[in-house]
């Protein structure tokens, strides 16, 4: 059950595209250290060839994967009705189970792979990973129906969903009441202890869910999920992946790279949180995310004359009470993720997204307390399956005591007055889960770093940034940055100032000369 799924074309089109876009990025000073090349200058005679310098080649798979067309499919999986100018085909392929604890099995891994009639035949594919944040596959389509299709002149892109969610094997382990406790944050269930009341329900769909996937409970974290992308990469039968790793499949891929360092071909790490940090810090910075995300959105509300009025956060933090108190059909969790869904994964330009949440939090203030079923529709589908819970309960590190919770519940609550209290009884979540263990991290990268990241990300919050360049730098090589200042998770999904520096750091593994800072 736990089984499931350079051309010179490449190079006009980066031309191209740098020409018609960079007008609206401004490069900033420099944010990595000084990257020395060896060119292997020695005491070689005249008949030794050189030693080959620069990255590695993103090389065409030798061994593809059985490929066929799913489009509809997957752009209705993502909400997307209009018409593609892209091709989407499914695959699946097998991986190990456990290759690094030894449980006999294999998993199952679903891929879908983007292409379109200017697809070079002969280019290698970018493989890409948005980890448990969401199916990989769904974000895939989301940003080449935005931004991101210019990729497709250079070469296919190929989502894998992470073990377990979306189309590699979907997990169905919780109890159908649990799910709806746990999304609520047991709120009525009553008492005047939350994290004891929500602890005992977590518990048992800790406990179901282990039960499920056993042999390979200890099988679903980032360590693992880089061990499928290596399964592809053995299955394709070429010598380096190229990645690019959104939010918690940042992660992964930098996993990926710690364990097979030689064969990374390029690296972009968008919106990362740092692999090593501890579940209270990670959840902290999220929630400053979150706070910071719908603060730009109440000013750019207040701009443009919203119907939440002067004051969008009293309006807003209203509706939550009233939430709490059992005012609407829904808790004051899942109001405030469909909230934070909303900001994080945006659909149409940034007025068009600030204007329509005002217009559904604005009804749902009034009798029409309905109009948020949409948003808690999408918010629960998109980031709240069991695969979900899994996965990154596997990789919550260092967990706080029960206790812990309790004072961050008040403290969270007074600094954080909207999202504080739900962010700190999500900790709750995986206080159940078996302890896991963090990826090693890269020690010695052959290749230079495109790091990607927002100022207003309400999934990891904009710190992981500086401390994803810090690991770089200890992994001996150099690295670039390319902010971007509006509201989202993934900078590469949604705007077009971050496509031309990672389209020519994709064609020719050259970093820019400078960081690059990208408007709203």
């Amino acid at each position: 059950m736990v089984g499931m799924r350079a051309r010179l074309m490449g190079a006009m089109a980066v031309a191209q595209l740098l020409t018609g876009v960079l007008a609206g990025c401004a490069p900033g000073p420099s944010a990595g250290p000084h990257f020395a090349m060896d060119e292997g200058h020695g005491n070689a005679g005249p008949s030794t060839a050189p030693p080959p310098s620069g990255p590695p080649s993103i090389d065409k798979p030798k061994v593809d994967l059985s490929w066929q067309d799913c489009t509809r499919e997957v752009l209705a999986n993502a909400n997307i009705t209009t018409s593609p100018t892209f091709t989407l085909e499914c695959a699946e392929y097998k991986a190990p189970l456990d290759p690094i604890n030894g449980a006999p099995g294999t998993v199952t891994l679903g891929a879908v792979r983007a292409k379109t009639s200017q697809t070079p035949a002969d280019a290698g594919p970018l493989v890409f990973t948005t980890g448990s944040d969401l199916p990989s596959s769904v974000q895939l389509a989301t940003w080449l129906n935005g931004p991101g299709a210019q990729v497709l002149k250079q070469r296919p892109v190929v989502a894998v969903d992470r073990r377990g969610i979306g189309r590699s094997d979907a997990i169905t382990c919780r109890d159908t009441w649990d799910t709806r406790d746990i999304r609520d944050q047991a709120q009525n269930r009553g008492g005047d202890d939350p994290v004891a009341s929500l602890g005992k329900i977590v518990e048992t769909a800790t406990t179901n869910c282990t039960d499920t996937i056993s042999p390979g409970d200890s099988a679903y974290n980032d360590a693992h999920a880089a061990e499928d992308l290596e399964a592809l990469r053995a299955q394709w039968d070429v010598p380096a992946l190229a990645l690019l790793g959104i939010g918690s499949g940042a992660r992964v891929a930098l996993a990926y790279a710690g364990s097979h360092p030689n064969k990374v071909a390029r690296l972009l790490l968008d919106s990362p949180v740092a692999a090593d940090i501890a579940a209270e810090a990670a959840a902290e910075q999220r929630l400053k995310g979150e706070q910071s995300a719908f603060d730009a959105f109440a000013a750019q509300c207040v701009a443009n004359s919203c119907p939440l009025g002067p004051d969008p956060a009293g309006a807003v933090g209203d509706l939550l009470n009233r939430a709490q108190n059992g005012g609407l059909p829904w808790s004051r969790a899942t109001v405030v993720r469909a909230i934070t869904t909303a900001l994080a994964y945006p659909v149409g330009d940034s007025t068009a997204v600030v204007q329509n949440l005002a217009n559904t939090l604005n009804a749902a203030r009034g009798p029409d307390s309905g109009a948020l079923t949409p948003l808690v529709d999408r918010a629960n589908a998109l980031r709240d399956t069991d695969g979900q819970f899994v996965n990154s309960c596997s990789d919550a590190l260092a967990r706080p005591t029960p206790d812990r919770v309790r004072e961050l519940v008040v403290a969270w609550g007074k600094q954080y007055p909207l999202f504080g209290r739900t962010s700190a009884l999500e900790l709750v979540n995986c206080l159940q889960w078996p302890s896991g263990s963090k990826p090693n991290p890269p020690q010695d990268l052959k290749i230079n770093v495109l790091i990607l990241g927002g100022q207003h990300d309400p999934i990891s919050g904009s710190e992981g940034v500086s401390a994803t360049a810090a690991v770089i730098i200890n992994a001996k090589a150099a690295s670039k940055r390319v902010m971007w200042q509006g509201i989202g998770h993934g900078a590469i999904v949604y705007t077009p100032c971050a496509q031309p520096p990672a389209l020519a750091y994709l064609n020719d593994g050259k970093l820019p000369d400078t960081d690059t800072f990208c408007p709203a």
